[in-house]
């Protein structure tokens, strides 16, 4: 498929250095944020993989500030509970900039720390059934 054709490419390259690890922390979010969270792959799972190697070397202010770029797409599920998981910086922006149709939010929200869940009642766009789901 192209974007196992596209993370190979980005995860063949070395880091060496913080700058590019920020960028290959970008083209990774870039490429996983645009993909179904339920595709599955060797490279899929690579990626994920380095993303979490790439945290020690990326600080979170900085992590966050991708997350919140006006170029980041999150419309990837499984990233957004991904990086739930992450710094509290690091959550917020991407619970803000995710954008998930109602019925991927309702199958998320189980499944996220109750702090990213708290972030989450902020979000005045989800709708009603993901309120109420946030509320009990």
């Amino acid at each position: 498929m192209h974007f196992d054709d596209r993370l190979a490419t980005v995860l063949s390259l070395p880091v060496r250095g913080t700058a590019i690890a920020r960028i290959q922390y970008r083209q990774l979010l870039d490429i996983l944020g645009s993909v179904s969270g339920t595709l599955s792959s060797d490279a899929i799972e690579t990626a994920y993989e380095r993303l979490d190697q790439l945290n020690a070397t990326i600080r979170p202010e900085d992590r966050a500030g991708m997350l919140r770029s006006p170029v980041a797409r999150l419309r990837n599920p499984r990233l957004v509970a991904f990086l739930a998981q992450d710094d509290p910086g690091v959550a917020t922006a991407a619970i803000s900039a995710a954008n998930l149709p109602e019925s991927e939010w309702l199958a998320l929200v189980p499944a996220l720390p109750v702090r990213a869940r708290g972030i989450l009642r902020h979000r005045r766009d989800l709708g009603p059934r993901v309120e109420a789901l946030l509320e009990r």
